[in-house]
């Protein structure tokens, strides 16, 4: 996650966006039967064309683990492969494979449908293989912090007491209205289970996300939210 990251602010800037997708094969490569796809050679190249020059800008040079010609040219993933498109159902699917349950239980299409939308850069309704992998470590964060330290009371859930504080130490200052619709929508008999714990994150994370969006950075060292109540309504209720 360093190592890519490191990439990001370059990324955001000038360089080819296939660049994000070249260095998650490299830091994050898939396997198949047992074997690692790593990058061609010729994509090394591309990725390093369209992003060398601006680094070298920056005064930062090209990652010496990265050079072209420590990578393969036969048996390995060409810059004009398609990365993997996950529609709901089909996140639902990587999850559950990739053993994001909590005692048996999975996500639900409804909290897949939540992750899709939080992840979906380019709105296109699908993730590619960037953002499947952004989605991943963002379930396993909640995940982690769900098993280590709500899913030992039986039944496991989380109380509101513990709700607020996961919601406060994501700085999500809820008003006692708010949070109580919130709770209201979302806990059952003894709680809010995980389901629901990654649904509710999720929400306010995307209208955090969404809000933000709309601020506008002046020179007055203030900010301006800028959206319409229609808009508002429309991030508000999804």
């Amino acid at each position: 996650m360093v190592k890519m990251s490191f990439f990001n602010s370059f990324v955001q800037a000038m360089c080819l966006v296939d660049i994000r997708l070249f260095v998650c094969m490299v830091y994050a490569p898939k396997c198949v039967a047992g074997e690692v796809q790593r990058p061609c050679r010729s994509f090394c190249q591309r990725a390093k064309r369209g992003c060398e020059g601006l680094m070298t800008s920056f005064g930062v040079s090209w990652p010496e683990e990265l050079q072209c010609s420590s990578f393969p040219e036969e048996m390995c993933i060409t810059e004009d492969s398609r990365p993997e498109m996950l529609t709901a159902e089909g996140v639902v699917d990587k999850l559950n494979a990739g053993g994001y349950s909590v005692r048996g239980k999975s996500l639900t299409l409804r909290t897949a449908r939540l992750l899709l939308t939080l992840v979906d850069a380019d709105k296109t309704g699908d993730l590619d293989q960037v953002e499947v992998f952004k989605m991943e470590h963002y379930v396993a964060v909640a995940r982690r912090e769900y098993v280590e330290s709500y899913a030992k009371r039986n039944p496991p859930a989380v109380t509101q007491v513990q709700l607020r504080k996961a919601l406060t130490a994501r700085e999500f200052n809820l008003d006692e209205e708010t949070f109580r619709i919130l709770w209201r929508d979302h806990h059952s008999e003894g709680g809010i289970d995980y389901d629901d714990f990654v649904a509710v994150l999720t929400k306010l994370q995307i209208l955090r996300d969404r809000f933000r969006a709309q601020l506008l950075s002046l020179p007055c060292d203030c900010e301006v939210a800028s959206f319409s109540f229609k808009q508002f309504m429309k991030s508000a209720i999804f």
